[in-house]
């Protein structure tokens, strides 16, 4: 067999510097794409960008060569190398190239060329979703198959990889390229841009707006048709947002869910805090007051220093709520049983204006004129009917499909995507979504190509998308930056009780002016690159069988994100705003679902499982089956479940595909895990795969356990080095472990049974937990650690105090040969507890267990008594000021175990969160006077060895 060439991300990747560039790209905004339409779990484009490059290239022969090439690498993965292009990105005395984007760019091109035979490299991702891969994989030279299953993905896909790339180029090449279809009238500037120009006051010059129109006349015309819309808009809608008289124009109203009271009979506002804004140099807050006549609560502005909005003041906490007339507790059970049987009703309870004269944003109470103006909207509203064209309702009346991940709103009646808005919400986004449609009549009447229109269209269509955004009722107020937040603020549609209904026609944060500067700039960057992507629909289980050198993708995450029922949210409102374009993907009543590769629970777990194995078997097997001889496919993949590993694993390997190598990228911002929040990842996992070869047969796991452990242990050194901590740190391991498994068809116990991919896993969560506790406890003479010290070290050095699903905190006890039973047994380390219908696992504070058990710490003849337990009831009784009893129960363990017990204390603190309870009672024991007397010597990495239960 032909030995294959060795690809760069196959021997080394410069993970740190991508990992920071990763992050940092979270902070962008203006030109990223993640601001031309919501899209769930886009990749980096930094991360994106240099694992494609370094699939692309081969591996120099030399190491000084490499680390030459690691550098471009790195440096090319800068947010300043795409949008700085002219700008060095790093200079050579700090570690970097010393090139700038632009050559960095040219360099990498001209190598992609160069190792890939002088031809283009092909590259396909069948899961393209928001776009990120093929984006960066066009930017470095490669012809780009982009597709997906769902319809709103394909047109984002369309914005992103195919409309920019041919439509925003400088007319003068799309005239020489493409003479029959240009953008601009047979491929000139159009009169209505010199015209808007001319009447432009300020002499806003003409030549001006040619000129910026024939350098990118795609973006040019969304910003002039998106302002002719808006124009269009305000004509209808500016009566339903009066300004006050003074001159102040609102730019948000401020609304509460309202319930009617089961002991008063008033109606009750539910309010989540009463901050309006909340800065240092100024603090502004509702305060209720109470009409116990009328039955009815109002709300004042109140400003000061003092003023408070805390959450402890307002009304609702965890869906109970306290009523303000009669000072009773209404149980959520009520207000969602009432919300179910009669809807919830809502009442206005602030504005925010835009003050005059540079007075910035204001607030105050709501009026009499106000409550009229909503009025006369929602009069306005049930006069609306249906489009005339398509014969769908202004107001979406399809249902929320109540079986969506996520979704939480049919609890409270909300059972149609229309109930999401409200009355005047409903009558501006219909409003926007007709100018659309009237706004390609007007371009097709000004001598636009029925194609260019349709593209300009679809843009402006991506505008009323981010419109429906922040002004659903799901949207909140941000007091302290003064914004509204849009709807899915998290991959989810949770329900919210003060929400905020921005001013569509303002120019304020949430409008469509803002939304079509932001769609307009995503396009002046995707721009830059001079050809297009090939974007279908289709299901990734049957690609078309030709050739490619690279895969690479990001499949949708088990049981993570419910692509199709969340993107429902935009495509009702796409259906009725790009309705005139009659477009393929726009006819399915509702988004796919049976066929999306996610596990949906409504099949039951089983059967759910079954069919998203089933599903990413078929397409790993369509992917395998298209690549070159010399090609690779690589697929990204983050989820802490043992489950959702197991079961991608399963797809992977079962088609052939085996990963050589996976780096795990840092991809998110910087922060610490609280103490009540669930575990979860900083790093996705990239696995760079190779078809298995032909000749590869069954292997014994007594024949592999030596290599898996040493690569397992070489890797996650390394990796530790790198700064890859916590449930990071374990995810990591699979890639490598991956390599040694995945590459015999099967590996065999002595009695001939399977290693299957689960065993496999647990094997791996061992050697990797091995290799962390050495790390994390290494000690010449700390002995043997008991199993169940073992886990609630790994716990809280992987997961802080966060809770764990069931399923990974039984992954974790297998890992360390504890038994969850033991670990979760009345007063013991941790406990099992039932949230929201799913078990989890929580770690019980130490303060908490002493008092609940007299014996902690003290064996009871039955076992041995956990290191972790005497650790804790040693911090407790220093915390209780008995250093008496404490000197007393250093006497009873003895010197040896109280050795090991200042180093487990050393280990535990650093791993604890700052500002913990049990931190601070660790550290005080570790420095009182009793401890101090014997301290151990403090160790740290590999300074020594730990012995450990097996």
């Amino acid at each position: 067999m032909t030995e294959r060439r060795k690809r760069l991300i196959e021997v080394a990747f410069p993970l740190e510097e991508v990992s920071e560039h990763s992050r940092r790209e979270k902070n962008v905004r203006h030109g990223h794409i993640s601001t031309l339409h919501i899209w769930w779990a886009r990749r980096p484009l930094a991360a994106c960008r240099a694992f494609i490059y370094a699939s692309l290239v081969d591996d120099p022969p030399t190491e000084a060569e490499r680390e030459e090439l690691l550098r471009e690498v790195a440096d090319l993965a800068s947010w300043d190398a795409v949008r700085k292009p002219d700008t060095v990105v790093r200079q050579k005395d700090k570690g970097g190239s010393g090139l700038t984007g632009r050559e960095l760019l040219r360099r990498a091109r001209e190598r992609i060329l160069r190792d890939n035979d002088g031809k283009p490299p092909r590259l396909l991702d069948p899961f393209a979703g928001g776009g990120a891969i093929p984006l960066e994989a066009l930017r470095l030279g490669c012809e780009v198959e982009a597709s997906d299953l769902n319809p709103v993905a394909v047109l984002i896909l369309k914005g992103t990889v195919e409309y920019p790339q041919k439509y925003g180029r400088p007319l003068a090449e799309q005239r020489e390229k493409r003479p029959d279809d240009c953008a601009g009238v047979n491929g000139q500037v159009p009169d209505y841009i010199r015209e808007a120009a001319r009447s432009l006051q300020g002499g806003f010059a003409e030549s001006d707006a040619v000129t910026a129109y024939e350098k990118n006349p795609l973006a040019a015309d969304v910003r002039y048709w998106g302002s002719w819309m808006l124009e269009r808009a305000r004509e209808e809608l500016s009566g339903f947002y009066p300004p006050d008289p003074d001159g102040s124009v609102p730019v948000a109203y401020l609304w509460s869910r309202t319930v009617r009271c089961p002991n008063c009979a008033g109606q009750m506002p539910l309010i989540r805090q009463y901050w309006l804004e909340r800065k240092d140099q100024k603090k502004v807050a509702l305060t209720p007051v109470v009409d116990s006549e009328a039955k009815r609560v109002e709300f004042k502005v109140v400003a000061g220093p003092n003023v408070t909005g805390d959450p402890s003041e307002a009304t609702i906490s965890r869906g109970d709520t306290i009523c303000l007339l009669c000072r009773q507790v209404v149980k959520a059970e009520y207000v969602r049983d009432y919300a179910n049987r009669n809807g919830m009703d809502h009442q206005p309870i602030a504005v925010v204006l835009e003050g005059v004269a540079g007075r910035g944003k204001t607030h105050r109470a709501v009026r009499p004129s106000d409550a009229a103006a909503y009025a006369s909207a929602a009069a306005r509203a049930k006069e609306l009917g249906s489009d005339p064209t398509s014969g769908l309702p202004w107001r979406p009346d399809e249902p929320i499909d109540q079986a969506t991940l996520g979704l939480r709103v049919h609890a409270y009646g909300l059972t149609q995507w229309g109930d999401l808005f409200n009355e005047r919400q409903s009558l501006a986004l219909a409003t926007f979504a007709a100018a659309a449609g009237a706004a390609r009549e007007a371009m097709l009447a000004a001598g636009l190509t029925s194609a260019y229109a349709g593209s300009v269209t679809t843009y402006l269509g991506f505008a009323v998308d981010r419109l429906a955004d922040y002004s659903s009722v799901l949207a909140r107020w941000l007091a302290t930056v003064q914004a509204p937040a849009g709807t899915f603020g998290r991959q989810a549609l949770a329900m919210v009780w003060d929400y905020v209904e921005v001013v569509t026609t303002s120019t304020s944060g949430g409008s469509f002016n803002g939304a079509v500067n932001w769609v307009a700039e995503v396009i002046d960057h995707a721009s830059e690159i001079d050809h297009p992507a090939v974007v279908e629909r289709k299901d990734a289980r049957f690609i078309p069988p030709n050739g490619r050198s690279v895969i690479l993708t990001d499949p949708p995450y088990y049981d993570a994100i419910d692509y199709a029922g969340l993107s429902d949210f935009f495509y009702v409102w796409l259906k009725r705003t790009l309705n005139s374009l009659n477009l393929s993907e726009l006819q399915l009543p509702l988004t796919p679902k049976k066929e999306q590769a996610i596990m949906a629970s409504e099949r039951g777990e089983a059967k759910a499982r079954s069919a998203y194995v089933s599903a990413m078997t078929q397409a790993f097997a369509a992917m395998g089956g298209r690549l070159d001889v010399d090609g690779t496919a690589s697929v990204v993949f983050a989820h802490t479940d043992p489950d959702a590993w197991a079961t991608l694993i399963d797809s992977l390997l079962s088609t052939g595909l085996v990963p050589d190598v996976s780096w795990p990228i840092d991809t998110e911002r910087e922060g610490k895990v609280g103490a009540e929040s669930r575990a979860n990842l900083k790093t996705s996992v990239w696995m760079a795969c190779r078809p298995r070869h032909i000749d590869a047969g069954p292997a014994f796991l007594g024949d592999l356990q030596e290599e898996l452990r040493r690569e397992v242990e070489s890797k996650l050194l390394d990796f530790w080095r790198r700064g890859i901590r916590g449930a990071d740190f374990f995810i990591s391991a699979i890639g490598p472990a991956l390599a040694v498994y995945g590459r015999h068809t099967k590996v065999l116990r002595p009695d001939g049974s399977e290693v299957t991919v689960r065993d496999f896993l647990d094997i791996v969560r061992r050697e990797s937990t091995r290799v962390a506790l050495q790390q994390v406890l290494g000690g010449e003479s700390l002995g043997v650690i008991d199993s169940v010290t073992q886990t609630y070290v790994t716990w809280v050095w992987s997961y802080g105090k966060a809770s764990l699903d069931a399923g990974e905190a039984i992954a974790l006890c297998l890992a360390t040969g504890a038994d969850l039973d033991e670990f979760t047994r009345p007063h013991s380390a941790a406990e099992m507890v039932k949230e929201k219908s799913k078990k989890v696992v929580k770690l019980r504070s130490f303060a908490g267990r002493a008092r609940a058990d007299d014996e902690l710490g003290h064996g009871n003849g039955a076992r041995v008594t956990p290191l972790i337990d005497q650790l804790q009831h040693a911090a407790w009784l220093w915390g209780a000021n008995r250093t008496a009893d404490l000197a007393k129960y250093r006497a009873e363990l003895g010197e040896p175990r109280w050795k090991a017990l200042r180093v487990l204390g050393q280990a535990v603190a650093e791993c604890l969160p700052e500002g913990d309870d049990d931190r601070r009672l660790v550290n005080g024991m570790l420095g009182s006077s009793v401890t101090a007397g014997a301290a151990a010597p403090v160790l740290t990495g590999t300074q020594a060895r730990l012995e450990l239960d097996q």
